[in-house]
């Protein structure tokens, strides 16, 4: 017999469909998305990365020219990253020792072309660890925490970066 919810969620998909189609939306990533053009990461390739401080930026430099720098491509763009890091312990337990926290990780970033401002925004990943009892093992989960939210950084300033290269090279097109 057929569920009521799964009667419910095909017919919300069903009117849903079409609505957003309608209003211009665009997928990032897929066929047709916006980080699948080829001028999109033709202008995604050609942006420089300058130098973060720090070994947590050094990591985050690599985590973006990986995403970013597909082939060797000559700069017209500048982009500018500063990386902020900040502990929120959690999980306190009843000798008020923490258990648990999270880290914190914010990017502001600006994009520059010829030297001109053209793109900024901020971008910021929570993520969670465990303080255990065995200090090697915190160590290893928090270093683990650091590289999961590089990556989520480094992947959500690209899709930021996607989406703003693709609104500047798309053509206009007419209001309805």
């Amino acid at each position: 017999m057929i569920e009521r919810r799964s009667v419910v969620a095909a017919a919300v998909a069903l009117v849903g469909c079409p609505l957003v189609a309608g209003c211009g939306f665009r997928p990032v990533y897929g066929r047709g998305g916006a980080a699948a053009s080829t001028d999109v990461r033709a202008a995604l390739a050609a942006v420089r990365i300058q130098p973060l401080s720090d070994r947590t930026g050094m990591r985050l430099g690599q985590v973006l020219r990986e995403k970013l720098q597909t082939a060797g491509v000559r700069s017209s763009f500048e982009l500018q990253v500063r990386l902020s890091q900040q502990t929120q312990e959690l999980g306190v337990r009843r000798d008020s020792t923490t258990s648990r926290a999270n880290l914190v990780f914010a990017a502001d970033i600006a994009l520059f072309e010829n030297g001109e401002r053209v793109f900024v925004d901020a971008v910021q990943s929570i993520v969670s660890y465990n303080i255990l009892d065995d200090q090697y093992a915190t160590v290893a989960s928090q270093a683990d925490a650091v590289d999961r939210a590089l990556v989520q950084v480094g992947e959500e300033i690209r899709t930021r970066l996607a989406i703003y290269f693709d609104r500047r090279l798309r053509p206009r097109t007419a209001a309805r």
